[in-house]
């Protein structure tokens, strides 16, 4: 008896047509309510492309952009916190194998659910004080971006112990033990995913790669372009679209979940997907995945509030629609191709005699962020008021333009 259950019910439907409309921002579509609350995240709508979950402007309490890369510290920290979920799990499967009953294993798991329940309370307080650290001022996007990437290797490692205790939990009929483990598994889905694993490798030394930040309340938004396949990544959580005290509005049934995904995200699932349902009913989500023209959404809806708690994005920053900008400067012309702020933010240089892209050094704000090499540089745009300024064997171009 699995209560992690998937009941992938998959959905096929026609590709959309894509439009050349280039935009540079969003404007508010389907709104995520609950029960009249004021809330400061909603899926935003973005003209032929996916929708996404973003704090409203007016509600943002900081929004910064930070170049992760090695930490030894940090990759101590994350090693330690992994370390400590591998030894408790083992630790779990040597005392359930030396039980002798099943009620002694029955205990064994009780004591187990209790123990990884803790560090699953742990961890979740921890991005929380990082969080609020850091709409304070306390903590600079450093420190938050390296509490994001410990917590998810070590929220990894709990998962696989939470995984393994109820199914063992299943095998000795203690139905509720396993349910404990399949809720704890729900509050860890927001520690997943392409962001935070590009984050963690950053931390760990295995890129150097650009993050944007951008903080409501508890809630927080992260992107950044992976080097290495060029893609854009993005995570969004919003806690407060969390309701533990209504049950799962849908009944199981992932055909309504799918109509209120049908409102948020209209374009996006017009592509092949499934939807899944995690998790007991008290705390379930249903997780829609797509693929569409542009790459992957995976999303995550509240079956309590009907919002969206989590989101993932993994897009080719290529194919969205963009407006293209440019300036020329001495002896360079700058190209660059804006979305809005924390999306993705294009840069290409040309030679204005011959028209062929040119190596060049990019900086954003006076801060340099990389080179264009032969083709693109792609990263994350900011908020606000931003300057790019673009070099090459003597010659400067720059761009001054605001990205909202």
């Amino acid at each position: 008896m699995n209560r992690f259950p998937a009941f992938a019910a998959a959905f096929l439907l026609c590709l959309a047509a894509i439009g050349g409309v280039a935009v540079s921002g969003a404007a508010d579509g389907a709104e995520q309510t609950d029960g009249g609350v004021d809330r400061s995240m909603t899926v935003r709508p973005v003209e032929n492309s996916s929708g996404y979950l973003s704090p409203r402007p007016e509600s943002i309490d900081r929004s910064e952009s930070e170049t992760a890369g090695i930490d030894v510290s940090g990759a101590i920290e994350a090693e330690a916190g992994e370390l400590r979920s591998v030894y408790a799990l083992e630790t779990l499967q040597r005392q359930y194998e030396n039980a002798e009953t099943d009620a002694e294993r029955t205990a064994v798991l009780e004591d187990g659910i209790e123990r990884l329940s803790t560090r699953v309370d742990a961890l979740e307080a921890n991005e929380r004080t990082a969080i609020r650290e850091f709409n304070g001022g306390q903590r600079g996007a450093d420190g938050l971006l390296r509490t994001l990437a410990t917590t998810h290797r070590e929220a990894e490692a709990t998962d696989e112990a939470l995984v393994w205790l109820e199914e063992r939990a299943d095998d000795v009929g203690a139905d509720g033990i396993a349910e404990r483990a399949a809720t704890e598994r729900v509050r860890l889905v927001p520690m997943s995913g392409p962001t935070r694993a590009e984050l963690s490798g950053a931390i760990g030394g295995a890129s150097s790669s650009r993050f944007h930040v951008e903080t409501t309340g508890d809630g927080i938004a992260v992107a950044t372009v992976d080097p290495a396949s060029g893609r854009y990544l993005r995570a969004a959580h919003d806690p407060t679209a969390k309701r533990a005290d209504v049950t799962d509005q849908y009944g199981g049934n992932p055909s309504p979940a799918l109509d209120r995904f049908s409102e948020l995200y209209p374009w996006a699932i017009r592509s092949f997907g499934a939807i899944d349902a995690i998790g007991p009913a008290q705390v379930r989500l249903y997780q829609l995945r797509a693929e569409h023209p542009h790459g992957q959404l995976g999303t995550f809806l509240d079956s309590g509030s009907r919002n969206v708690l989590y989101e993932q994005q993994r897009l080719d920053p290529g194919a969205m629609p963009t407006t293209t900008v440019t300036r020329r400067g001495e002896g360079l012309r700058l190209v660059v191709e804006t979305t809005r702020a924390g999306g993705p933010l294009g840069v290409e240089l040309l030679d204005p005699a011959t028209g062929e892209r040119v190596d060049g050094t990019v900086a954003l704000d006076g801060e340099t962020i990389g080179t264009t090499g032969a083709d693109r540089l792609w990263t994350v745009a900011p908020r606000g008021p931003t300057e790019i300024n673009a070099t090459h064997e003597g010659g400067s171009v720059t761009l001054e333009t605001r990205f909202d």
